[in-house]
């Protein structure tokens, strides 16, 4: 079981401040496991609260990772104040960290597919290894 376990998981070296405390909270590195065959097979259904990686809407193609906070339907006050109703096939992510997060914000509903696996659990990484990048 453990070693489809390994299989079925990505690992995923985040850094950064923009899911603090959730995310790097001691340092500024930590791995994720990600559970992307779900996602894969069409196993996975997105919900509010859910921690995830996606593409990064900039086609620069780089990986982010946030909490979705609405999806298709639900409409959430951004941070100017407006009121945005989430389309079809869409959510709105953003990062636990709003002072240090680039996120819906910034540039708007991401669409579904882009999300490329559910977090289920955070591994910190030690604190020397911050000063490697």
């Amino acid at each position: 079981m453990f070693c489809l376990g390994l299989v079925l998981t990505q690992c995923f070296l985040v850094r950064g401040k923009s899911m603090q405390p959730t995310i790097n909270s001691s340092t500024n590195y930590s791995l994720l496991l990600l559970n992307r065959p779900a996602v894969w097979f069409g196993l996975y259904e997105p919900c509010v609260s859910d921690v995830v990686a996606f593409s990064k809407p900039d086609n620069s193609g780089r990986a982010v990772v946030k909490r979705i906070l609405a999806l298709e339907g639900d409409f959430i006050q951004t941070h100017n104040n407006d009121i945005a109703c989430i389309k079809r096939g869409h959510f709105w992510a953003e990062g636990d960290n709003a002072k240090a997060s680039l996120d819906s914000n910034d540039y708007g509903q991401v669409p579904l597919s882009d999300i490329i696996g559910k977090c289920y659990a955070v591994i910190p990484l030690p604190t020397f290894l911050s000063s490697l990048g």
